[in-house]
This record gives structure tokens, sequence and C-alpha cells, in this order.
């Protein structure tokens, strides 16, 4: 390895595979040099008999590859219209398995944080994770693209297409940092995956998947969506895969041979419109009628014999994993912006007594009565969170507190800052609520990225440099903390406690009352209302 100086190329030699030259950023608050490896290819691309299947690595090269920009993004569901009908078969569309990876000091053996990021299964990029907050601090980052949508996620249950394939690009990637990470100055037996929503839930389930090594990650922080979610995993792939190649204009009554002979020749940008139809169509029947975009359960691919909740129910899954997870305040209500009400109160809770109990905690009765959708928001969205997001997230928590010795970590982020993420619908002044703390509103924090919310105030960049100090200490040491946090107590029993990450940081005790802050803000707020209209009467 090169050392590099500010006359100097970044060079990093990477023995078994070849040279890399790289660039340099500069963190955010302290100007730190960072050195940066953009678009490095982990796996050869996944086009013609590899697509679908399990990702090859990448093969030896001669000479320096230029890894100053960042690599293709993957076809998804917001740039698939941006690909020219002139360029729809191209192979290069396809060939987006690459990582990025910064740090500080070339020479040293830095912890390693490895980010994956989330967009439902179907959309997101590495160039979203920018390093310039958490490189404050003394780690490496790694951020791997692995495919998403039909062409991550689709499978026929069959050897062609046997499902799973985004999953097991990120088991290359860490594979990937196992072998290499130590040239770029990380500690590969120090390596904590964290990631939020579709990502957090990869984190998840990789955790209880039977074909990954314990050397590959010692440290978990999931943000948002847990792989005990309802909406992670496929119900029927088979079904799904037979809808999205009819509505990609196979023939309805294709033998599933001649579906997978369809799939294999067919061009992305067709592939991709066929997929949102299909999510378009299933969204009204629930959350789990979508297939394309979700994990596979057994098959070919032999990545999840069985779901994490059978895992823990016969005694299964790792010991000694640290953990950190939780979630935004408000972090489904989001929901009502993209129309999908429907598909967030699915759930396959059989006895529908879970169900029917949030209703009647979360929803005005009354407002249901009388068919009032306006006045039972708030409920809904508590009611769609606690089932999705928050219920599921704090039920792993719990089964790694039943397991393991090592301290667990819970919070709830509640901090309102200048910026919001919550942008999935047109124009969300328009609707009759506030999107509150909302789903991504926790990444304004470590990451800056879009655009629009990078430039932080003076209390927001407080939040972000308490963010960058708890998720980098962790990493670190396994116990977060910070100097602007007088402390964090793990967690003591199955409800906290837990730390309410905010400008005040707060330590509650009960992370059920996180399932009813929408309607518990609704309730406080109409009782202020209340109190002053009487106040004002008596004036």
């Amino acid at each position: 390895m090169d050392f590099p100086s500010n006359q100097e190329e970044i060079i990093v030699h990477l023995p078994n595979l070849g040279s890399l030259r790289g660039s340099e950023t500069q963190s955010a608050w302290t100007g730190r040099r960072i050195f940066q490896f953009l678009g490095v290819k982990y796996a050869e691309a996944p086009v013609g008999e590899l697509r679908y299947k399990k990702p090859v690595p990448i093969a030896p090269w001669s000479g320096v590859k230029d890894t100053t920009k960042h690599g293709r993004e993957f076809p998804s569901g917001k740039n698939f219209h941006e690909i020219p009908d002139e360029e729809r078969f191209s192979p290069d569309l396809e060939d987006c398995l690459s990582l990025c990876v910064y740090s500080t000091d070339l020479t040293a053996s830095h912890p390693v944080m490895v980010f994956i990021h989330g967009g439902g299964f179907f959309n997101g990029s590495s160039r979203q994770s920018p390093p310039n907050y958490l490189l404050e601090k003394d780690i490496v980052l790694v951020v791997p693209q692995y495919r998403i949508g039909p062409l991550g996620f689709l499978s026929t249950m069959s050897e062609e297409i046997p499902g799973n394939a985004g999953i097991l690009d990120v088991i290359l990637a860490l594979e990937w940092v196992q072998k290499n990470i130590e040239h770029f100055g990380g500690d590969p037996k120090a390596v904590t995956l964290f990631g939020q929503s579709a990502g957090g839930a990869v984190v998840s389930a990789l955790s209880f998947s039977d074909i990954v090594r314990e050397d590959l990650f010692s440290r978990v922080i999931i943000q948002s969506v847990s792989a005990f979610s309802p909406f992670v995993f496929c119900e029927d792939p088979v079904k799904s895969a037979r809808d999205i190649a009819t509505k990609s204009g196979c023939p309805k009554e294709a033998s599933l041979e001649e579906i997978n002979e369809f799939f294999m020749k067919i061009d992305p940008k067709t592939l991709i419109y066929a997929f949102l139809k299909h999510v378009q169509y299933e969204t009204p029947n629930g959350i789990g009628k979508i297939g394309g975009s979700r994990l596979t359960l057994g098959g070919p691919s032999k990545v999840f014999s069985e779901t994490p909740f059978n895992i823990v129910r016969r005694g299964g899954g790792r010991k000694d994993l640290a953990l950190m997870a939780g979630v935004t305040k408000n972090d489904y209500t989001y929901v009502m912006l993209i129309d999908l009400t429907n598909r967030a109160l699915a759930s396959d809770e059989q006895s529908g007594m879970l169900s029917a109990y949030t209703v009647m905690q979360l929803l005005d009765i009354e407002a249901l009565k009388a068919g009032d959708f306006y006045s039972m928001i708030e409920g809904i969205c508590d009611h769609a969170g606690s089932l999705t997001q928050k219920a599921p997230l704090l039920r792993e928590v719990q089964y790694h507190l039943q397991r393991s010795e090592l301290p667990l970590f819970l919070y709830s982020f509640d901090y309102k800052g200048q910026h919001t993420r919550f942008n999935y619908g047109p124009d969300p002044s328009k609707y009759p609520f506030e999107s509150g703390v909302a789903h991504t509103d926790d990444l304004i924090y470590l990451f800056p990225w879009p655009e629009k919310v990078a430039k932080l105030n003076e209390e927001d960049t407080k939040i972000a440099q308490l963010m960058v100090d708890l998720w980098t200490s962790f990493a670190t040491t396994g116990i977060p903390a910070s100097p602007l946090l007088s402390s964090w107590p793990a967690m003591r029993h199955i409800a906290g406690p837990y730390l309410k990450i905010n400008k005040e940081c707060t330590i509650a005790e009960n992370f059920y009352d996180e399932f009813k802050v929408n309607s518990q803000e609704k309730k406080d707020k109409t009782e202020v209302d209340q109190l002053q209209k009487t106040e004002t009467t008596k004036l």
C-alpha cells in the first residue's frame, strides 16, 4: 500500500485482486481528510446466465482501477423511466454490484461500519450515504450496492430464479470486507452491520440466516424495520412472479419453464414497469400479496430456511450479537402519503386479537362508527406502525435480551429538526396531518443527503454530533456513549429502559407507549384546547 500525501496519488493494493485509485473528501465539522474509493466492484456483472443468480466474486485485474466516481446505480422504481429505449437491453444497466469505502487513515486498524441502504427493497444506492458526518470519528465506512426490485428478489423457487439474489450480494460484500478492509485501515474483526428501513430488515434477517458466517459481523444496528415485520418475506413468490410475467407481456398460460426463460430475456425497464403495476394492483389485497421485492423462504437459494419468528420459537439464532435498535417517533406517518393504508393494516396475526386491541385503543371509536376517516388518521398511523414496525422490532430486541449476555440498547428518535425526508407524496403540505418525526428522518443526522437536508442549523448539528457519537461508539466498544449524553442504560426488561433521542434526551421505561404516540399527541392537544376554551369562557 502506498501512503498518500497531498502530492501523491491515493493508491491501495489489494493482494490477489489488483490496485485501486481513490480520491479525497473531508468531514463536515472539522475538515478531516477522508480517503474515498467509490464504485469498487466486488462481484462480476450479474448478467446473462448470472441474472437472478448467486453473485460471482470479482476476478483479479491488472493495472490500477479508477474508483474516484460512484458506480452505476441499480435500475429501480425511481430511475427506470430514465433508461433510454435504445439502451434498455444493454448489459451495463445491471453491472451495478459495487461498494464505497471511506477511511481517514489507511494504515490504521479502525472499527468498520457497513451500512445497508433502505428503499423498500426496490430503490436506493450507495451514493445516498456519504461519509462526511460519521468519518469525524475513527471508523471505516463501507456502503455496498445490492440488486434491488425484481432483479434482486424475484423468485420462481427454481434453480433458474431461486430468489434472494440481493441478500446474497450483501453477504458477498461482507466477505469482500473480511478479505480486503485491512488495506483501507479497517479491522475485519470489528465489523458493525447497520441499516435503515429495508436495509434494517436485511441486517436483521442476516442474523437469522443459516448460511451467514458469524465472523462477518459482531454488532448490528437496526433502524426502523426488523425481519420480524410482516412485509419482509413474500407469501407466494411463484404466484407473484407469474403476475409480474403476465404484466410484462408473457402469455398467462405459460409454464414455469417458459416464465423462467421469459424473465432471463426481458429488459430491466419493462420488468420494473410490470413490477410497479403488480405492486399497484396487489396493494389493496394486503402487504403479503406483493412479490418481486421481498425475501424468499426456502427454495434453492438456501438463505432462509424459515422465518426469524419460527427460529426464535425453537430457540435458534445467534447468541453473541451486540445489538442497538430503534424507531423514529412517528415512523409510519408516511404511509398516508403513498396511499397504502390497506397494505399497512394487513397482518398475519391469525386470531385478530392484537388487531382488535389496537383498533379499540388507538382509533376514535365514534369516528369509526361514523366513517369519519380524517378523525382516525392518528390512530391509523399508530395502528400501522405498531403492527409493521415498532412491535416487530421490539419483539426482536426482546428475543436477544433473553439469549444474549451482551448489553442491548433500544431507542426512539424523537427530534423534530428543521428538515424532514417526508417526501413520498407530491406535496405533503396538502395533507390533513403532520408528518411528525417521520420515517428516514433519523438518517438526516448520520448522512448529509439529499442536498436539500444536508445543511444543518446549529441545533440540528448538535443532534447530528450526538447521533454520530452514539453510532460510532457502539461500533467501537459495544456501548453507545457521548459527551452530550449523561448515560444510556442497557435494557433490563421486556419494555425498557430505552433512550428518547431529542434536544433534551430522556430515559423511558415502557416502549409500548411508543405504539400510540400519534394518538396520544392528538389527545393531549385536544385536552389543552379544551382547557384553553374553558379558561376563555370563564374570562
